[in-house]
């Protein structure tokens, strides 16, 4: 199968629907210590009071951070793009099911007193770069995953990695594709954990699922090629390059929102 990925450079406006058609969007058809996992994992919401978002015809869409970071934290790092996508969808953030010790630095940031991540790393081996071999005890991270309410996931660093791998989980990745209507992954990544690529290799190339990919050139944390390794493995994924680092830039924004603006209104809340 040919895998069709549109790299594009940040443009100016939001494009047409037609534009998004001739670069290869797919538009549907009609259609270390562990946080207490009995209490409600710590989220940064993004809602407005009254009716959800699935009866005002928007998103719901998930927001996963990266290694030693936080849901708030996050957050904030991408307050350019939800915002200017909050006519579209509402973001909903959470923690990682793993707390790390204040000493903890953060993907490049000085350490605070509070940071969580998605693997068990006392049990993980060396981290950094995105070359962690064992992904110790992920499941925890695919079952805080798997139990939020979503229709699309936006995902950061190993966060995307986690993400990546859930999607094509023997048990739980068929249903999640069918479940989810797009899937972002910011500075993203195949796992070398042995397990989690082999997920990945056994599936081949996935279609059927909106993807968006944001690879930045001069990323010395995950390298622009990791990241698109990633997107090939996703059919008509939409690619977003920037000269910067490990960052999401405020100025995708508008390339992100025409992502969402493109996708089907049938896909988003039932809305017709």
């Amino acid at each position: 199968m040919v895998t069709t990925v549109a790299f594009r450079r940040p443009m100016a406006s939001v494009l047409s629907l037609d534009y998004l058609r001739s670069i290869g969007i797919r538009i549907a058809d009609a259609q270390a210590n562990r946080a207490p996992q009995a209490a409600n994992p710590k989220v940064a919401s993004q809602k407005p009071q009254g009716a959800p978002a699935a009866a005002l015809g928007k998103l719901r869409v998930l927001g996963l951070h990266g290694h030693a970071q936080t849901a708030s934290r996050f957050k904030g790092k991408i307050a350019a793009i939800t915002k200017d996508s909050k006519s579209l969808a509402d973001f909903h953030f959470i923690d990682g099911p793993f707390r790390l010790p204040p000493s903890a630095s953060l993907e490049g940031e000085e350490g605070t007193a509070e940071a969580y991540t998605w693997i068990d790393i006392a049990r993980a081996g060396p981290l950094g770069h995105g070359c962690c071999e064992h992904y110790a005890e992920v499941g925890e991270s695919f079952d805080r995953i798997l139990a939020q309410d979503f229709d699309g996931i936006v995902a950061f660093s190993m966060g995307a990695a986690v993400l990546a791998s859930l999607l094509l989980h023997p048990e739980h990745g068929g249903h999640l594709r069918d479940k989810l209507k797009f899937a972002a992954f910011f500075s993203g990544f195949i796992p070398h954990d042995h397990r989690l690529r082999g997920w990945m290799d056994d599936n081949g190339v996935v279609s059927g699922l909106n993807t968006f990919h944001c690879i930045g050139e001069s990323d010395e944390e995950i390298s622009a090629d990791k990241s698109e390794e990633l997107a090939t493995r996703f059919e008509g994924a939409v690619v977003y390059r920037h000269g910067g680092g490990h960052v999401v830039p405020a100025a995708m924004r508008k390339d992100f929102k025409a992502f969402l603006a493109g996708l089907s209104r049938s896909d988003i809340g039932g809305a017709a």
